[in-house]
């Protein structure tokens, strides 16, 4: 594969180096840097799109590895967090249990169906970005960058709870219709 081709998956690649350090940062206290690199992570995912779009350099291990990438990213930012005390085990633990729930049911399709794509919903992005914009709050929140905050977060936390909870719920019953579809007893 050309290099160009590779470009989108470079960036993606990037990305998934920073989260460690994004990582380090959170659990040596020092949230500002952590900050920092998450703004440079985000702005990996925004380029890696745009690449991929404009340049009509779209390849299938780049579907795989960006949102693979997004996703180590989220789940490193809220373990950190967890570890650090900045987010509760129980929200922590809803974000792994549905992320959880739609690996098992990708890998059952694909062991057992022909099904190949696994598109995101909108339930799903807007589950992401409350996770999102809950993960940064609580990093502002914990690093004491804005003051008087905690209301705010915990607003955030409960909206990201229940989005969670709505997008889990609607890739359960989605992909249980999409396999009952896909499989040879419900073809006859």
């Amino acid at each position: 594969m050309p290099i160009a081709k590779s470009l989108p998956s470079l960036v993606s690649l990037l990305r998934l180096a920073l989260a460690p350090w994004v990582a380090i940062y959170i659990l040596t206290g020092r949230y500002a840097a952590a900050m920092v690199l998450f703004v440079i992570a985000a702005f990996t995912d925004i380029i890696d799109g745009y690449l991929a779009r404009r340049f009509n350099l779209q390849t299938k291990i780049g579907a795989i590895l960006d949102p693979l990438t997004d996703k180590a990213l989220v789940v490193t930012i809220y373990v950190s967090l967890a570890v650090t005390k900045d987010l509760p085990f129980w929200l922590v633990a809803m974000v792994f249990g549905r992320d959880f729930l739609i690996l098992l049911m990708a890998g059952f399709a694909m062991a057992f169906t022909k099904l190949r794509d696994f598109p995101p919903s909108r339930w799903g992005k807007y589950s992401t970005f409350s996770q999102i914009v809950t993960a940064v709050t609580a990093m502002v929140h914990a690093g004491r960058l804005l003051e008087n905050i905690g209301w705010i977060l915990e607003g955030f936390m409960l909206a990201c709870a229940f989005m969670t909870a709505v997008s889990g719920l609607h890739y359960l019953a989605t992909g249980i219709a999409r396999l009952r579809r896909a499989t040879p007893e419900s073809a006859g």
